[in-house]
């Protein structure tokens, strides 16, 4: 009886459990550390555990949890004495547990065994080097516009209190305030909708859309950016009548960035073409967005829709912005049952492709 309830309150631990004699032979496992080890039961009851072991990839998680001085890295936690508290990180995939060791000890007090619990912290750990990589780019991110404002009205109370005020000069300092004001709203949206995806609370308010009105709308309001920055934009919405559910508000944030970034990033001249159609694969609505600018270098792709990433051509052309906007872009159209994929060339341009589900008449 008292086995079985052991062996049922093992099993209910969230944390892996992992007792072993003294020679390092394997006694019992619960599902739990099964789970973080990659490994059966079988492979492991009866099993004694030695260093070498940790070129067996098989074993090797489970290995270096017995042996941490064997993990990529360690960190002591506990002072002299048991437990014996041990952070380790593994690789591939990266994995940060902490461990802590006890004795076993019989009514003679001699040790018959060890007791090793495993926590998984990888989730715990990787929230809070978010906050503290939010809380760094926020930081950095705000500090030169807010500077730069705090110069422009600087500057213009001095030219405001002088006997003979410039008006023009001041009309200029004005609108560069007014700008780097855009400019950090910009910033601290962008950092709170990336808060708000991070504790799923980016919550969505659908509605039925005719997409082309949609997208026509979205496209007009860029043709004044598109003019100062010297790009032609051109929409072709296609024959085809998508009707799409939809929150307006949020997929209208999703394709400005990529409209904003087909056009801060093209050549003087250049042109940024929005059109419709109909995916062939899977019959959705297909909205391609396709620029001249700069591309995208191959190998940077695969990272273009993490949290905080910029292209290394970009930042050459705007040292400026949060690389949260593609984060967000692919958050939103993802959340709305969407997809969205790119294919670039460096030197000739990017074509950036969203489909998203239509209503079905």
């Amino acid at each position: 009886m008292k086995d079985f309830e052991m062996e049922t309150i093992m099993e209910n631990i969230r944390d892996g459990v992992i007792i072993y004699d003294t020679n390092f032979t394997i006694l019992s496992m619960n599902e739990a550390a099964l789970k973080i080890t990659g490994i059966s039961a079988e492979e492991t009851l009866g099993k004694t555990i030695e260093p070498g072991l940790i070129n067996n990839p098989r074993l090797r998680t489970l290995t270096q949890i017995i042996f941490p001085s064997l993990a990529p890295s360690m960190a002591t936690i506990s002072a002299n004495g048991w437990p014996q508290i041990i952070d380790i990180t593994l690789e591939e995939p990266r994995t940060e547990l902490r461990t802590v060791l006890n004795r076993v000890i019989n009514d003679k007090n001699e040790v018959v065994a060890f007791m090793k619990l495993v926590t998984d912290m990888t989730r715990e750990k990787g929230v809070l080097d978010s906050k503290s990589e939010f809380i760094s780019v926020a930081a950095h991110q705000l500090r030169t516009p807010l500077t730069a404002i705090n110069w422009s009205f600087e500057s213009l109370n001095k030219i405001l209190g002088g006997e003979k005020p410039d008006m023009a000069e001041a009309a200029n300092l004005a609108k560069e305030g007014w700008q780097l004001t855009e400019r950090s709203l910009k910033i601290v949206n962008d950092l709170l909708n990336a808060a708000r995806i991070e504790e799923g609370r980016f919550g969505f308010n659908f509605e039925e859309t005719d997409l082309a009105e949609f997208v026509g709308i979205i496209t007009k309001q860029s043709e004044l950016a598109a003019k100062e920055y010297g790009i032609k934009i051109v929409f072709s919405p296609g024959n085809q009548v998508f009707r799409v559910r939809i929150d307006k508000e949020l997929m209208g944030i999703a394709f400005a960035n990529l409209l904003d970034n087909a056009m801060k990033y093209n050549v003087k001249n250049g042109e940024v073409v929005v059109s419709l159609e109909s995916d062939p694969v899977s019959y959705y609505a297909k909205l391609v967005i396709k620029d001249t600018g700069v591309g995208i270098p191959e190998e940077e792709i695969k990272k273009l829709f993490q949290k905080f990433y910029r292209g290394t051509n970009v930042i050459q052309m705007e040292p400026n912005g949060s690389g949260l906007g593609l984060y967000i872009t692919k958050n939103i159209i993802e959340g709305q049952g969407g997809k969205i994929s790119v294919i670039s060339q460096p030197g000739r341009g990017t074509s950036f492709s969203v489909i998203l589900p239509t209503i079905k008449s």
